[in-house]
Formats: C-alpha cells, sequence, structure tokens
C-alpha cells in the first residue's frame, strides 16, 4: 500500500530520486529532502470548523 508523502516545505506530492544523493528522495520543485504524510482528517476538521462558523455567523446576523 502507498502512503500518500508532500513535501514539508512546498506541499508538492511530486518526489524523485535523486542520483547524486545515492538515490534519496527529494521534491521535485523545491529540492527539499523532508517530507511528511498527507492527512485528509485534518482536511476534514478544517471544513467542519469552518461550516460551524458559517452557521454561527448566519444566525447571529438573522
Amino acid at each position: 500500500m502507498r502512503t500518500n508523502k508532500v513535501c514539508f516545505n512546498c506541499g508538492s506530492s511530486s518526489f524523485v530520486s535523486d542520483r547524486s544523493l545515492g538515490g534519496k528522495i527529494v521534491c521535485s520543485k523545491c529540492g527539499s529532502s523532508s517530507f511528511k504524510n498527507k492527512s485528509s482528517s485534518f482536511l476534514k476538521s478544517k471544513k467542519l470548523i469552518f461550516f460551524a462558523i458559517a452557521i454561527a455567523i448566519f444566525i447571529i446576523i438573522i
């Protein structure tokens, strides 16, 4: 199973194997070798928070 990883610096998900570094995986956009796992639960909770704020503002306006 493949894990979804993104670059820690720029957020890109495209990586290449750098031959000059002995095959180390680096980001193809910024060249960084630090990445993190993409978290879909964080994105869902962030959308939920914005939805709750929108409902609260709507209730205050009415």
